[in-house]
């Protein structure tokens, strides 16, 4: 053979590996807590269409329900990868603020869900801008990348009893409705709060038992949903804390997605992450107007007892940074603080 038919036949098996290379489909196995017909799950399954789009379809998502996988410290099992080479089992996931922490501890994203320190979704958007290159940072030494931050709601209590201020509050029994992680209820036990660790399939028949818990911590959402707001017959009406979430990709995976594609997939997940914040509101109320439907009546604090609410959550952080470590850094606590106050200013 000439050396030109030679040179031919390498150049056409270039163009081939390429095409080949270039044709690669990449398929994203992704976990989420998101429920089925809420916002997020609605928001999740419309990116990944989009992303198919922009791709040409070369990036394609399946969803997994994080509850039937074993929750948010199984799916980070299944996510991690069990040994060098070897692809996890899973590419990704929609965590909470407990699956965040768990993966990449050193971001102490748990610090943002500290009481009274970020009030609405104008301050949270400020603090993920501000701090989004050092959170993310944390993830990726962890090997993940944080595609997305966005709230799924605002903390809040829901009892059987009547309370009227934040001391009788305290003296409630609340579930901490089956979390993964003790922290949130070591920090409210830390700061002189009643709370019950137990598993989420017990909290309903805790609830309505005679002698179990008298409410539980979560978001609207949450409430609603899983059906527990028909239980108890009060709710706090106030902005305690963002309950974040995350969409995390491992950084292997992420890597197997051509780069010409990223910019517009990422300006696809702002677009959903801005669709996100902007309904939230609308379906948080939602989901009051429905619990006010079956009876549940809310407790709104008034401005000045919120401000006595405020001084008391802050007097109480240097006891749950003693009480609970790790649970929050106080340098960043301070650094959200300073952050915030000028723009309070």
């Amino acid at each position: 053979m000439s050396m030109k038919k030679v040179v031919c036949v390498l150049l056409a098996g270039l163009v081939l590996c390429g095409s080949a290379v270039a044709q690669k489909k990449v398929h994203l196995k992704i976990a989420s807590m998101a429920p089925s017909r809420s916002p997020w799950d609605i928001e999740q399954r419309a990116l990944a269409q989009e992303w198919s789009e922009i791709t040409n379809g070369q990036v394609s998502i399946t969803f997994y329900d994080t509850l039937s996988l074993g929750g948010e410290k199984s799916v980070i099992q299944r996510i991690r990868s069990t040994r060098p080479g070897r692809r996890a089992v899973l590419d990704g996931s929609i965590f909470s603020t407990i699956g965040l922490n768990e993966l990449a501890p050193e971001a102490n994203i748990y610090t943002l869900s500290m009481p009274f320190l970020i009030q609405n979704q104008t301050e949270l958007d400020t603090v993920l801008n501000r701090f989004d290159y050092e959170l993310k940072s944390a993830f990726r030494k962890s090997g993940f990348e944080v595609i997305a931050w966005t709230n799924v709601g605002w903390f809040s209590f829901y009892t059987k009893d009547r309370f009227s201020d934040l001391e009788e509050l305290k003296t409630i029994q609340i579930a901490s409705a089956g979390l993964d992680s003790p922290v949130l209820g070591d920090s409210f036990r830390a700061a002189g709060f009643s709370i019950e660790d137990m598993p989420a399939d017990r909290v309903l028949q805790s609830l309505t038992s005679s002698s179990g818990v008298r409410g539980f911590f979560g978001v609207h959402l949450y409430a609603y949903v899983t059906g527990l707001s028909k239980q108890i017959t009060y709710s706090l009406d106030a902005k305690l804390c963002p309950v974040i979430a995350g969409l995390v990709i491992s950084n292997e995976a992420w890597a197997m997605i051509p780069d010409q594609y990223k910019p517009a997939m990422l300006a696809a997940v702002e677009r959903m992450r801005k669709r996100l914040s902007e309904s939230l509101e609308a379906s948080d109320q939602r989901y009051i107007d429905n619990m006010k439907k079956e009876g549940v009546t809310f407790i709104t604090p008034t401005p000045a007892e919120l401000v006595q609410w405020d001084k008391s959550f802050s007097a109480d952080i240097e006891k749950i940074n003693r009480s609970v470590p790790g649970a929050l850094d106080m340098p960043f606590y301070r650094k959200i603080q300073d952050a915030l106050g000028k723009g309070r200013n």
